[in-house]
C-alpha cells in the first residue's frame, strides 16, 4: 500500500467514525426498542431519500426491504436545485453509501481528487456603479486566510449527483421502482413486506395525507455553470476558495457564491455562481422583475471576476422556492415519516445548507427508524444548529442588512466571526 492509499484510507475512517459519534449522540442505544415496520418505502430519490434508503440497508433487519419509488433522475445541463456540497455532507453521504470522497466525487462529477473543491469561504460587498461591478475589501469567512485541511465544499450539478448515488447503490439491497407515486396506498402497493413505513420525500406536502401551510418567506435565485475568460479569473475570486459577493438593494442582501464546480455534461465549465434573495410571501414583489434584475446581478458580477456563463440557454436556471419554518413543524401522521419536512430548515438556496440537511436528516432518520425511536425528533434535534445559522443569516440578510453592508466593508473576518466562521465544524468534512 501506498503512502498516498494509507493516507486517504485513514481519512475514510476518520470521516467515517465522526459520522458514527454524531449518529450515537442523536439515536443514543439507550433509547432503543424493536422497529415498528417490517419495511420501508420512499417516494422520492433525491439525496435525502437516497442517504436515508443507504443508512437502512446497512441493517440486516432492512436489508432487501427498502424501495424508492420514484421516476429516474432527468439530467440535463441546466442547475436545478443545490449544486453547493459541503465537506461535512459528503462524509455522511460517502459514510451511507460505503464509499470514500474520491468514489462519491467520481459518480458526482466525473472527476478524481482533488476534484471542485473549495478549502475557505471569503466574501466581499459588490456594487453596481453605472454597469461597472466593484468590490469592497473581501475577507475570509470560513478557512481563514490559507484555507482549512480539509474540503470545505465541492461544487457539482444536483442531477448527476442524484444520478450518481443510484449508479452507487446498484449493488445494495435497495430497490428502485420507476413510478409517479399518486397516494399512499399507491405508494403501499410497493413495499416489500406487510408493516411498511411510508416515508414522503418529494416536494408533495399532502401525498401521504400530511398537512400543508401556506409559506412565510419565498427565495428568489438564478445560477448558471461559468467557465473562465481567457484573461483569467479576477480578485477577488481566488483558486480552491467560494466567493460569496453581497449585494444590498431595496433593504435585503441578494446572497452571492461562486464556487469550483465540474460536471461531465459541462466539461469546460470550472466554476458556477448563484444568486438567492429571501422575500416575504405578501411582500407584493414582482417574480419576473426580481429574477431578470438577479440574472443581470449573476451576469455582472461574473463578468468582473472573469467568468463567463456557459450556454445560458441550456444551464442557466431562475426559480421561486418556498421557504420552511426554522421553529416546529406539523409531526408525521402515523405509520409514515414526513422526511423531506423534517430536514428542511428555513430558506434554501441561500446558505449552501440544503444538501447538509438532506444528507444528515436522511442518516439520523433511519438510524432512529433502526432503533424504534422517533425520527420526527431525532431529525429535527440533529439539524437545529444549522436551523439557527439559517435564521441568523436571514436576520442578517433582510432585518440589518443596512448594518450588515457597513460591517462587512469595515472587516469581513471580525463582521463574520460568530456564528459563521465559529461554526465551521458544521460545514467542514471531519478530514
Amino acid at each position: 500500500m501506498s503512502l498516498v492509499d494509507a493516507h486517504g484510507k485513514a481519512q475514510t475512517r476518520h470521516r467515517n467514525e465522526s459520522v458514527q459519534r454524531f449518529v450515537r449522540r442523536f439515536v443514543p442505544a439507550t433509547g432503543t426498542h424493536p422497529p415498528s415496520y417490517d419495511s420501508v418505502v420512499i417516494a422520492g430519490n433525491g439525496i435525502g431519500a437516497q442517504a436515508f434508503a443507504a443508512q437502512l440497508a446497512q441493517h440486516p433487519r432492512f436489508e432487501g426491504k427498502v424501495t424508492l419509488v420514484s421516476p429516474p433522475a432527468q439530467e440535463s445541463r441546466r442547475l436545478i436545485n443545490g449544486v453547493s456540497l459541503r465537506g461535512v455532507a459528503a462524509d455522511f453521504l460517502s459514510s451511507a453509501v460505503g464509499v470514500d470522497h474520491a468514489t462519491l466525487l467520481q459518480a458526482a462529477t466525473g472527476t478524481s481528487l482533488p476534484g471542485p473543491v473549495a478549502h475557505r469561504q471569503t466574501a466581499a460587498m459588490a456594487v453596481d456603479r453605472h454597469g461597472e461591478w466593484t468590490f469592497s475589501d473581501s475577507g475570509p469567512w470560513q478557512g481563514g486566510n490559507k484555507g482549512n485541511a480539509a474540503p470545505l465544499v465541492y461544487g457539482m450539478r444536483n442531477s448527476r449527483l442524484v444520478a450518481g448515488l443510484r449508479e452507487l447503490l446498484a449493488e445494495h439491497p435497495v430497490e428502485y421502482v420507476d413510478d409517479m407515486v399518486e397516494s399512499a396506498a399507491h405508494l403501499r402497493s410497493h413495499a416489500a413486506g406487510t408493516r411498511p413505513l411510508l416515508v414522503n420525500a418529494t416536494t408533495k406536502p399532502t401525498l401521504l395525507g400530511g398537512d400543508s401551510s401556506r409559506p412565510q418567506r419565498l427565495v428568489l435565485a438564478v445560477q448558471a455553470p461559468m467557465f473562465e475568460a481567457d484573461s483569467g479569473i479576477s480578485y477577488p475570486l481566488q483558486r480552491d476558495t467560494t466567493f460569496a459577493p453581497l449585494i444590498r438593494r431595496n433593504g435585503i442582501i441578494d446572497v452571492g457564491y461562486f464556487t469550483p464546480f465540474a460536471d461531465p455534461l459541462s466539461p469546460r465549465s470550472t466554476w458556477y455562481g448563484i444568486f438567492a434573495r429571501v422575500v416575504g410571501a405578501d411582500s407584493g414583489f414582482d417574480k419576473d422583475a426580481e429574477l431578470a434584475t438577479m440574472t443581470a446581478e449573476l451576469y455582472g458580477v461574473a463578468n468582473a471576476l472573469g467568468l463567463v456563463v456557459d450556454d445560458a440557454a441550456e444551464t442557466l436556471a431562475g426559480a421561486l422556492v418556498p421557504a420552511s419554518s426554522w421553529g416546529k413543524v406539523a409531526p408525521s401522521k402515523p405509520g409514515t415519516l414526513e422526511l423531506k419536512r423534517m430536514y428542511s430548515g428555513g430558506a434554501p438556496c441561500y446558505y449552501a445548507d440544503g444538501m447538509v440537511s438532506a444528507a444528515i436528516g436522511g442518516v439520523i432518520g433511519a438510524e432512529a427508524v433502526v432503533h424504534g425511536q422517533d425520527p420526527d425528533t431525532a431529525i429535527r434535534r440533529a439539524l437545529r444548529p444549522w436551523r439557527r445559522h439559517n435564521f441568523l443569516w436571514w436576520l442578517e440578510t433582510n432585518k440589518i442588512s443596512v448594518l450588515t453592508d457597513r460591517f462587512l466593508r469595515v472587516n469581513v473576518q471580525a463582521s463574520m466571526a460568530y456564528p459563521h466562521s465559529a461554526g465551521l465544524r458544521m460545514w467542514k468534512s471531519a478530514a
